[in-house]
């Protein structure tokens, strides 16, 4: 009888096994304000860099995850419109009182992008912690330039529009002004890697094998 109990168990440990693996986590879009295909204004932009007369200008644009995720990355439409298009920082950061907070995630530009009229959506990705993003939490995106001799093109969305901060100091952090005029928003998304779930096959192996610890436990004490 002890062989026969052997032969059940290792289908229950295969299953106990094979359970703990997750699908594999994929990255979501967890907001976004790009039109189909991501499409964005193509001719008009808020500037991240060197303002003529004020500083380099530093922009946050609030959005809502509509999942809970770990972050991952983001995308920018963006143009040079003064000097050389020098890589952009890109941060996410909390919300507080209404405004940006402090930074939850750090941004590193992966793709390039090219002098105006040429416009082009870039990636940048989640470098160092990546924060997790709250369903119906509100957040902020900020770029900042990384060389405040040049200036970049942050292009509109489609519509998108509300309140929104920047700042003259080149500081992710502020201190922050609101926009009071021409209150569009820059064009991006945020995405995220939702938690792993169990795959399905697996639930229905750790089924199979606890049957068979069951039927085997049931066959012992007919025995004893």
């Amino acid at each position: 009888m002890r062989v026969r109990i052997a032969s059940v168990l290792p289908a229950a440990v295969l299953a106990f096994v094979f359970v703990a693996q997750p699908i594999k986590s994929r990255a979501d879009v967890l907001f976004t304000n790009f039109g189909p295909g991501q499409t964005y204004v193509g001719n008009s932009w808020w500037d991240v860099g060197a303002v003529p007369g004020a500083g380099p200008e530093v922009n946050a644009f609030p959005f809502v995850p509509t999942q809970t995720a770990t972050l991952t990355g983001a995308d920018l439409a963006l143009t040079a419109t003064a000097g050389s298009p020098t890589p952009l920082n890109v941060f996410i950061e909390s919300s507080s009182g209404g405004a940006p907070g402090t930074i939850l995630g750090t941004l590193t530009q992966v793709g390039n992008y090219s002098a105006y009229t040429t416009t082009t959506v870039v990636n940048f990705a989640c470098s160092g912690s990546c924060s997790t993003l709250n369903a119906g939490t509100t957040y902020w995106i900020v770029g900042q330039q990384t060389n405040t001799a040049n200036q970049a093109g942050w292009m509109y969305s489609f519509g998108e529009s509300g309140n929104w901060f920047y700042n003259y100091g080149n500081s992710a952090t502020g201190p922050w002004t609101a926009a009071t005029t021409g209150n569009q928003f820059s064009a991006f998304d945020v995405t995220g890697a939702p938690s792993p779930v169990p795959e399905p096959a697996s639930i229905a192996l750790l089924a199979s094998g606890l049957v068979g610890i069951l039927a085997a436990a049931k066959r012992r004490l007919r025995i004893a």
